[in-house]
């Protein structure tokens, strides 16, 4: 039987695209590894080893974490957003564009292929427990009367997760952010330390940080900004809506993230693998024993929620006067 020429060309064709689709289809073929731009240790890094250990369950490959924290996590973050776009980097993206707005480095949403959030820490304010502030609206309106009056801890670097939220409540409520005098530390305990000792008036920061000196009676949170209260044992803090009348959301977030030019196939494997992880009683049962928030965002609306993270971050840092 004769053949064509055109027919052999036609089923060469065929096959290679078999092949090239299979050889996609099974992704993972290798070990993935997963930046986190964090030092071992930390909130971040927990949350990746914690998802790591089940995607390698699910996807039956390692998922290896790999730590760079330098530059305060902005090395971490290009090493994620130009990374081979093959689905073997991946990476952990957290609150990012503070670094555009103070000139140190031009990192956007366009840069990454958003995959899902998978954890949102809501941002609080805290007292001492012998302030005479005894809620949220008696702080802000003390604030508000003499705003330059008062000394507020940052819960580590200004302008970072804790006091960019903490800043847009402030502007709601008609309060000149520039104005408190805002005090960096090396992180949220030692600002907690701080407060607890007298040496502040108030202090932003998030309610696992704050929960030992809490517990021990010696800080009072006034409000979390968050749609819903939190689970025990801070059910009894207000959210800034029912304290404030204000609703928002503002805190640190984690999301699971790769390079610009992700596969789409890869990318759809990898948010219903984690969608199935996130729900999973393992997981859930791991960030709450870490104190750590659950939420779940899938790819277009993580996409939606950068784009907002974004103009309001920069809306904030110009009020505050910390854009360049």
């Amino acid at each position: 039987m004769r053949v064509s020429l055109k027919t052999l060309i036609a089923g060469a064709a065929l096959s290679v695209l078999a092949v090239a689709g299979a050889a996609q289809a099974a992704w993972p073929e290798r070990p993935v590894t997963i930046i986190v731009p964090a030092g071992a240790g930390g909130g971040t890094d927990g949350t990746a080893r914690l998802l790591a250990k089940q995607l390698q369950d699910e996807l039956k490959q390692p998922f290896n974490v790999v730590n760079n924290g330098q530059g305060g996590g902005i090395v971490g973050h290009t090493q994620i957003a130009t990374a081979r776009p093959d689905g073997y980097t991946l990476g952990i993206v957290y609150n990012y564009f503070q670094w555009r707005m103070m000139g140190q480095a031009d990192i956007n949403h366009t840069m990454f292929t958003p995959i899902a959030i998978y954890n949102v820490d809501p941002a609080a304010l805290l007292v001492n427990v012998n302030s005479p502030f005894k809620t949220g609206k008696e702080a802000l309106d003390a604030l508000k009367a003499d705003p330059g009056k008062f000394k507020i801890g940052c819960g580590g670097s200004c302008g970072g997760s804790w006091h960019i939220p903490n800043a847009e409540i402030f502007i709601r409520y008609g309060i000149d952010p520039s104005k408190p005098v805002m005090v960096p530390s090396a992180g949220g305990a030692l600002t907690n330390q701080d407060l607890a000792s007298g040496g502040l008036d108030m202090a932003v920061g998030s309610l696992p940080e704050g929960r030992p000196l809490i517990e021990a009676g010696r800080l009072r949170p006034l409000y979390v900004i968050s749609p819903n209260r939190q689970g025990a044992p801070f059910q009894d803090v207000p959210t800034a809506k029912e304290a404030l009348g204000i609703d928002m959301e503002g805190g640190a977030f984690r999301m699971v993230a790769g390079p610009k030019g992700l596969p789409a196939d890869i990318a759809r494997t990898l948010e219903t693998t984690l969608e199935k992880i996130w729900k999973s009683e393992e997981f859930q049962n791991g960030m709450r024993q870490r104190n750590f928030g659950t939420k779940w965002l899938n790819s277009r609306d993580t996409v939606a929620f950068m784009q907002q993270h974004e103009k309001s971050l920069s809306d904030t840092m110009k009020a505050l006067g910390l854009a360049k």
